[in-house]
């Protein structure tokens, strides 16, 4: 975990032996839960652990270091100290006022219709802040906020608070600073607290997400991260920022923490209320966060470049300070930045058996030398190198023949600086700690037996408290499952009731039915006989009559359109009226009588030349009328009738009439 490298206040510093094994601690916690707090500050994490020492009556990192080789549960209770889980509902309110009469409102009217809505409540520790985002975009949103999609992710590294959170229920203490109208609409009285209701929480998703290593969630429209980043140094908060960034949509909106004022969070966003930390996603940005990448990548190159030219710098060394270096009894080892050995003094080469002509020039990564470990050689190197740190140490053994044990070291690591004081190499002096390693292991296994001896009698205490435990759980199992045997035989009973109650009502159902049939059967015959008298009368019927259905196809054609249109009614029924060739039919009278019937709209039509079937020519009439139910068209009937006999008769009338009529002229008899 990197240490603040900005230019701002700095952490307080601690003596070299305890921030080695406070860094050793946090490395033992990286490997067993997976939790990386290498770019947390170290003053705060140091502060947690001091805090856990105290509860544990430890006195020294190296104590507590050992302690957690002995205890893994312990990583538990540590990793939980340092994630910080101080939160509330609608804390520092006047943000959330702003969020609530400002922000908000401008923020959904520039979204479209039926638009999603997405809110991410980044490092939410108990669920407190996620619920509080989605009772105020509730309110802004109004009755849409139950029909339009919306997703509020609450999510933190810690697996305990999301389970929590999760469950959406708060003591009365956790509770206090909701407003009373706010708690009676969005929450439920349950036992000694409150829920969420329903409604809220369907809308909030909570998960595990870490800053540092997980994707973002995208298409964000609303980021709430608060109080998170006054624990990251300044690298990582400009990496976590530039997440955030890419996260949100192009007009999302950031709120950070009352306390968190980041410099570079004004450089990639709009400040939109600088003093409530609340920022706005302006595209036109973009391109800061890419300058700023760019510029992480010309650092890096630009140190690599001065390590470079320090090496070619460091190659010459006064003699006199030669001469100091191979008269000291402890072995020395002086290399430049890019790890070459320029100096291997004679308790070196006495150490390792190496003479300094079979290792100069060489990398020291490349001799394999035992009791450097490649943790000193190469990470804690680099924290010296890169001014991460003043000076590590690291521990080996190192074994030579004829020795009846290995001879155990201490190694030193340092900046070596030129006249100006400028970095040129680094200085590793080692130490023999042989019989100071052989009395601390002495130490720690006389401590080791006494805290076994002390955990063996409190893990007894513990058996027999958990066995008393049990057995009240068992007892209060047992009176449970009476109380549920007698609940279910109830139930039982209950079902039975209603069982007996339903049979009742289908026997009373079924009577109705058979009634029901009884009399639908009764009414299905008189309309059969009704239908066999009106189709009988239809049949008798002098005219030619044809019923049509709404698409023109002939329904029914009597025995008088067989007699007077020369088609049988097997020919005639299902065929399409106005494409049946029909020669007593004209197409002209026929057009009109279809457009007529279109529009729902009667027609008769006198007096009509046809073709008799024994080839004769007569008259008839012809009389169309529409089928309507409520306004709305069934069919269409037709009635053809010959009038060749009443025309006939007509004229010989009328001629009668004429000769009456007409004075005797000279000649008549």
């Amino acid at each position: 975990m990197a240490r603040n490298a900005g230019a701002g206040k700095r952490e307080p510093r601690t003596e070299p032996a305890s921030a080695r094994e406070l860094e050793e601690i946090l490395g033992k916690v990286r490997d067993a839960r997976n939790f990386d707090f290498r770019n947390y500050k170290r003053g705060t994490l140091l502060r947690r652990v001091q805090r856990r020492m105290e509860d544990r009556g430890k006195r020294t990192l190296r104590d507590y270091s050992a302690l957690l080789d002995r205890e893994p549960a312990e990583f538990d209770a540590l990793v939980n100290s340092m994630l910080i889980k101080v939160t509330s509902f609608f804390r520092d309110p006047e943000g959330w006022e702003e969020l609530s009469a400002k922000v908000l409102p401008r923020m959904l009217s520039e979204k479209r219709t039926g638009e999603d809505v997405r809110v991410w409540c980044a490092g939410c520790a108990t669920g407190e802040e996620a619920f509080s985002a989605a009772i105020v975009l509730a309110e802004a949103m109004g009755p849409s906020f139950g029909t339009q999609e919306v997703k509020i992710f609450g999510t933190d590294v810690d697996e305990r608070a999301i389970a929590y959170a999760r469950k959406g229920q708060y003591t009365r203490g956790q509770v206090e600073s909701v407003p009373k109208k706010v708690l009676s609409e969005w929450f439920v009285e349950e036992g000694d607290g409150y829920a969420v209701r329903k409604e809220l929480r369907r809308s909030v998703v909570f998960g595990i997400n870490n800053l540092v290593s997980d994707a973002p969630i995208s298409r964000l429209d609303l980021l709430i991260c608060r109080n998170v980043f006054i624990y990251l140094d300044t690298p990582l908060q400009k990496r976590v920022l530039s997440r955030f960034h890419y996260a949100l949509r192009r007009h999302g909106i950031l709120m950070l923490g009352k306390s968190e004022l980041i410099p570079f969070a004004g450089r990639i966003y709009e400040p939109v209320d600088l003093s409530l930390r609340i920022y706005r996603k302006d595209g036109r940005r973009d391109s800061a966060v890419s300058q700023e990448r760019l510029m992480g990548l010309l650092e890096q190159e630009t140190a690599a470049r001065e390590v470079d030219d320090a090496g070619e710098q460091a190659g010459s060394v006064d003699q006199f300070h030669r001469e100091v270096l191979q008269a000291l009894p402890l072995p020395v080892v002086a290399t430049t930045l890019d790890g070459s050995v320029m100096l291997w003094n004679v308790a070196a080469a006495h150490l390792w058996d190496r003479p300094e002509s079979d290792v100069t020039g060489k990398k020291l990564t490349s001799l394999n030398l035992p009791g450097l470990s490649g943790e000193l050689l190469i990470e804690k190197s680099s924290m010296v190198r890169e001014g991460r740190s003043d000076r590590e140490w690291g521990d080996g053994s190192v074994g030579r023949p004829g020795d009846t044990q290995a001879t155990q070291i201490s190694v030193e690591v340092s900046p070596l600086r030129d006249a100006g004081g400028a970095k040129s190499g680094l200085v590793y002096a080692v130490g023999d700690v042989t019989s100071v390693r052989q009395m601390e292991f002495e130490l720690r296994r006389a401590n080791e037996e006494r805290q076994s001896a002390y955990e063996e009698l409190q893990t007894i205490n513990e058996e027999m408290q958990s066995s008393n435990e049990e057995l009240e759980t068992t007892n209060e199992e047992l009176q449970s499952a009476n109380e549920e045997l007698q609940t279910t035989n109830e139930e039982l009973q209950s079902t039975n009731e209603e069982l007996e109650t339903t049979n009742e009502e289908l026997q009373s159902t079924n009577a109705e039915l058979d009634a029901t049939n009884r009399e639908l059967a009764h009414r299905t015959e008189e309309m059969n006989k009704l239908a066999s008298n009106q189709r009988a009368i239809i049949r008798s019927l002098s005219a030619a009559v044809i019923v049509l259905d709404e698409a023109g196809h002939i329904t029914l054609w009597n025995l008088a359109a067989e007699r007077l249109l020369g088609l049988s009614e097997g020919e005639a029924l299902g065929q399409v009226l106005w494409t049946l060739h029909v020669p007593a039919l004209n197409r002209a009278v026929l057009a009109k009588m279809r457009k007529a019937l279109g529009q729902n709209l009667g027609m008769r039509s006198e007096e009509i030349a046809y073709e008799l079937p024994n080839g004769g020519r007569g008259t008839a009439t012809l009389a169309g009328l529409p089928i309507l139910d409520g306004g709305a068209p069934l069919g269409a009937v037709l009635i053809f009738e010959d009038t060749t006999r009443l025309a006939a008769l007509a004229a010989e009338n009328a001629k009668l009439k004429e000769n009456d009529v007409r004075p005797a002229q000279p000649g008549d008899r």
